[in-house]
Order: C-alpha cells, then structure tokens, then sequence
C-alpha cells in the first residue's frame, strides 16, 4: 500500500472516530495538550526512518530508535541515521530551552552493567554527533539506564522472549524543556 493511501485511511478512521466519540459524549479533556508526532525521514538510500516526537505544553521528547542509530552491541553511529539526527538537531534548535537530556536505553537482554555502559556510551554518541556534526551549542546531560525505563515489556504473557517489545526499549531519547 503506498503512503499516501495510508495516511489517508488514517486520516479517515482518525475523523470517523473523534465524529462517533463527539456524538457519544466519550470525550475526556486533559489538563493539558500532547502531541505525537511522527516525522518520515528518508536516508541517502531512500529507506523511511521514523523519528517519533512526543510534545506536551513544557517539553518535547524525541524517540530514536537504536537499531536505526547503531549496530548491533554497537555504540558508533551509523551512517543512515544522519538523516534522523539532523532532523533532531533542527527540532533542538527551534524550540529547546535549557539542558538537554539525551537518554539511552537497552532492552533487558544482558548484564544489568552492561547494558547500563553500552546505553551510555550511546547516549554519548548522539550527544557528541550533535555537537561535532550539527554544531549544536547547547548544554548536554547524557545519561545510560540500560533495561531500567522499559516503553514495553521484554517478554509475551507466558514468559517467551517478545522481539518486538525488546526492539521497542532499545532507543535514545532527546529531551527538552520548551520554557
């Protein structure tokens, strides 16, 4: 199916949803607006990338996937991922105030220690690429938890190994205040 037959059906189910919710009353207001927004990146050899973007009303929060950023066990960038990067270092200097976290993360898949320095020095990969690649002058705090902030669970409901969840937990995430 090509992408803008998808985004079309998207944007149909996404209207037909809010008119049922609106004539329903199954509307819930939050305190405050979130935004999830997903950026299509294309690298040089033409594969999308997606850099997905969570905003509310004080910070943004940029997900990159590690296995777009880094190989395998790896904390050397990729050339393919300077698309995403890029896109990432102009998202920073449009709105960040302050320090900016830069967060690494691993699945649960390993010594506890090491996926702690292995998501460090990713996180100090990024941070560094930033700087020597983008000239974002900025302040920086890069931090490794390793397995610590799963976004999904490393295993299925009956214990087997879920790749998926695990692909989901192995990320770096550029965080900003926007105030």
């Amino acid at each position: 199916m090509r992408p803008s037959t998808i985004a079309f059906a998207l944007a149909l189910a996404l209207a037909t949803t809010t008119a049922q919710a609106q004539e329903t009353g199954d509307i819930r207001l939050l305190d405050f607006p979130i935004r999830d927004l997903l950026f299509r990146v294309e690298d040089l050899a033409g594969r999308v990338q997606t850099l997905q973007v969570r905003e509310t009303a004080t910070e943004t929060r940029i997900e990159l996937p590690a296995d777009i950023l880094f190989d395998f066990d790896k904390a050397d960038i990729r050339p393919e991922a300077a698309a995403a990067l890029k896109q990432a270092a102009e998202l920073i200097r449009q709105g960040a105030k302050g320090t900016i976290r830069i967060e690494g993360h691993t699945d649960a898949k390993g010594a506890p220690a090491y996926n702690a320095r292995l998501s460090q020095r990713r996180a100090a990969s990024v941070e560094k690429w930033l700087v020597d690649r983008e000239a974002v002058s900025a302040r920086f705090a890069s931090n490794g938890f390793g397995a610590q902030r799963p976004v999904a669970s490393n295993t299925k409901p009956d214990g087997s190994d879920d790749p998926e969840g695990r692909q989901k937990n192995r990320r770096v995430e550029i965080v900003f205040s926007k105030k």
